[in-house]
């Protein structure tokens, strides 16, 4: 081994142990364990290093590169070589499945889900009731800062607890005006209804929680996104809660698979640390208010030559002119779900197909203002990637917070959920003028906290995004911006109208059965048979 590659052994080393050694920073740390690996299916003691090796070597190889071990000097120095030269794809075939256990909102929102290459099937807040106490503890506070952090993050739960309670009558009166009396009568109906009812003041609730409270989920990555998230470990967005739980995943994985340790290199360099001012976080925010007004959301404008980009790549892949195939009529072709039935398919087959394809020749660029919980539901279309501000960068001294409708709509309960919002923002502010470092003092901020993003995709994306949340059984916030954003869209680009649709409505249109996939998920509303301008006053929840 090179003196540079044993210094670079030894520094990634000394960083996982570092990383490890975090967990002392909180009451209870995070707990990680590895669940799933890939192996070859002809068995035998294979790493990723080895894998990484047999795969580079069937670019070159006239024969068949077999997965084996491969531990000799010419083997090493491929792996290095490729390494080193980012030729990275050799270190997408293997793949891992942590259980990750008490993590934060913030971490999951600020890091293990603000970039495309992962999947995770997390704990809902919609669907799973809070439990008390269950928020992140650091144990680097004085006395009296742990003791007023517990104070104010018990506050929030409290708040919520409180909110659930007060929200039962409205959000019941809510739900039986938008079902018929009749539907009442039928036993399977009332129970779903009545559970309805439930997850709905749950997930208005969840709004004053705290985005330290604790969530659980499945965490999927190829090699290469360990390796690219252990390089990015020092990136100034990297809280200690964040590099624990990456050096966590290393050493559940080297307990397996040691060879991982040869493919780390050390983390990169961060720029120095941006010191937020608060007058240009409220002059910042300022300006993107005054740029959405009272919208939710915003479309920018698109090139003029958005629509005959969009003929033109029609008329490219079936090779036909103009003189034969008019705009009107191409774009009829790829956005009409009765002609192009592929628009309603569950598994979005579409992108294999290149006429369908075609959409991804028009980009769409949205600014968007919603809730910390909703962005973590706007973020998992992760091909609509947005340009998100830190969370330090969110917080401008003052309660800056989004309400939802049902809340937004009823005095009573808008005054109680604002005196909530007072008392936390209030925390917030204490805990940082007594010394609670920022790290921890802004995990006190609520689920609630407005987030400004800059949202960008192509018309392709956009789609699969908008045909998931424009549905019924979406979160209440993502739907209603979704809905924002298709009349925008269908204002300009009126040949989308018929596909800018929650998914049953693209499916009765194709006459696809049944218009509604989610079987006895149904939200129980005729949304198939609605133009798009019915979708906001009919859901009333």
């Amino acid at each position: 081994m090179s003196s540079e590659r044993l210094l670079r052994t030894e520094s990634v080393a000394k960083t996982l142990q570092e990383y490890i050694g975090l967990g002392a920073k909180f009451e209870s740390p995070p707990r990680v364990f590895l669940e799933l690996g890939t192996q070859a299916v002809n068995g035998g003691e294979i790493g990723v290093r080895d894998i990484a090796i047999a795969t580079a070597i069937q670019c070159y190889s006239p024969g068949i590169s077999v997965m084996k071990q491969r531990r000799d000097e010419k083997s090493d120095k491929i792996a290095q070589s490729t390494l080193d030269a980012g030729h990275h794809t050799t270190r997408m075939h293997q793949t891992f499945t942590w259980k990750l256990i008490g993590v934060t909102r913030s971490v999951t929102h600020e890091v293990f889900h603000a970039y495309p290459f992962y999947n995770s099937e997390q704990q809902s807040q919609r669907y799973v009731e809070a439990k008390r106490g269950n928020y992140l503890i650091p144990t680097e506070l004085t006395g009296s800062q742990k003791n007023f952090y517990h104070e104010a993050a018990d506050f929030s739960n409290e708040g919520y607890f409180r909110l659930v309670e007060s929200l039962g009558p409205e959000v019941s009166r809510r739900v039986k005006e938008m079902y018929p009396p009749s539907g009442w009568e039928v036993e399977s109906t009332k129970k779903r209804l009545n559970e309805k009812i439930q997850k709905v003041c749950q997930e208005v609730a969840r709004y004053v929680l705290p985005i330290a409270q604790l969530t659980v989920y499945d965490h999927t990555l190829s090699e290469l996104q360990l390796l690219r998230l252990f390089r990015a470990s020092r990136l100034n967005n990297f809280s200690d809660e964040a590099r624990f739980i990456i050096g966590s995943m290393v050493g559940e994985l080297a307990k397996a698979d040691p060879t991982i340790l040869k493919e780390l290199d050390t983390p990169a360099e961060s720029m120095d640390k941006i010191s937020f001012n608060q007058q240009s976080i409220l002059e910042r925010k300022a300006e993107f208010d005054a740029v959405l007004g009272e919208k939710m959301t915003l479309l920018r404008p698109f090139s003029p030559d958005g629509r005959l980009i969009l003929s033109d790549a029609v008329r490219n892949v079936l090779a036909l002119p103009r003189t034969i195939l008019p705009d009107e009529e191409s774009l009829k072709v790829i956005m009409d779900p009765g002609v192009n039935r592929l628009l309603a398919d569950v598994y979005e087959v579409g992108m294999h197909d290149p006429l369908t394809g075609s959409l991804r020749q028009l980009g769409l660029t949205f600014y968007t203002r919603l809730s910390h919980t909703a962005d973590s539901q706007r973020q998992r279309q992760r091909r609509t990637p947005g340009a998100t501000p830190a969370l330090e960068a969110m917080y401008g001294g003052i309660p800056d917070y989004q309400t939802p409708l049902v809340v937004k709509e009823n005095e009573a309960l808008k005054n109680q959920y604002d005196e909530i919002m007072s008392g936390i923002y209030g925390n917030v502010e204490t805990a940082l003028k007594i010394g609670i470092p920022t790290e921890y003092a802004l995990l006190l901020l609520p689920n609630a906290q407005t987030v400004r993003v800059v949202e960008s995709g192509d018309l392709f994306d956009w789609l699969h995004r908008w045909k998931q949340r424009l549905c019924f059984l979406a979160q209440e916030e993502i739907c209603f911006i979704s809905i924002e954003q298709v009349e925008q869209l269908g204002k300009v680009l009126p040949q989308a109208k018929n596909m800018l649709l929650a998914l049953c409505g693209i499916r009765q249109k194709a006459g696809v059965k049944p218009r509604c996939p989610e079987g006895n998920r149904w939200c129980g509303k005729p949304v198939y048979n609605w133009a798009i301008d019915k979708y906001k006053k009919n859901r009333l929840i």
